[in-house]
């Protein structure tokens, strides 16, 4: 009978070992998770935002359970919701890299679509200023219209130069500045030579 109790009591306690070595904290699998968002950081910070804190907030929760498991009496740790939510976390991550990415190139692709639009209406509008009938009364304000293009102009490439910081959003929004202004120089010069000929055309059928 004691040999019996010896080899059960040996049972038990060599099943509590084995369920003790188990029950080991999944670091592996927390290195891999934050290994994961360490890698999202560059893009997904800016250019993901949600679903980068998405990410964090997974790995956070997944370090919490970790945490909670290490706190409880040996024999009772189970990590596997942990290592679980691990990998829900480093899936997040990957995925915020991926958004971060994405957005990041849409972003310059559309910068750089702006700057295009702001230097072709700057353009036109120049076009419109040599067109523009030059008398007495006109030169005084087309000498500000020249100014305020070679203003534009100087702030384009200002613009241009910001596309190597990868400031994409700033740029955009300064060539719709840019493109505003330009747009409504171009249109006060088309309607001012749109008058001229109108009082020209209407001098001729006066004379006949």
């Amino acid at each position: 009978m004691k040999m019996q109790r010896f080899v059960m009591v040996g049972a038990v306690l060599a099943l509590a070992l084995a369920v003790v070595g188990c029950a080991k904290p999944p670091v592996e699998e927390q290195n891999a998770a934050k290994q994961a968002l360490d890698n999202a950081r560059a893009n997904a910070e800016k250019w993901a935002p949600n679903e980068w804190r998405s990410a964090q907030q997974a790995f956070d929760d997944a370090n919490k359970e970790i945490e909670t498991q290490n706190n409880r009496f040996a024999l009772m740790r189970n990590y596997d919701k942990a290592k679980q939510m691990l990998g829900d976390a480093k899936a997040a991550s990957e995925r915020a890299k991926q958004a971060g990415t994405e957005n990041k190139e849409t972003a310059k692709k559309e910068a750089e679509a702006k700057l295009g639009e702001a230097e072709t209406l700057i353009t036109e509008a120049r076009t419109a200023l040599d067109a523009a009938p030059r008398t007495k009364d006109t030169k005084a304000d087309l000498e500000l219209f020249k100014s305020d293009l070679d203003g534009l102009s100087t702030s384009l490439g200002d613009a241009k130069n910001m596309m190597a910081q990868e400031a994409y959003k700033e740029v955009s929004a300064k060539a719709d500045t840019i493109k505003t202004q330009a747009t409504d120089i171009k249109t006060k010069l088309e309607e001012a030579a749109a008058k001229t000929a109108a009082r020209k055309g209407a001098h001729k059928g006066a004379r006949k």
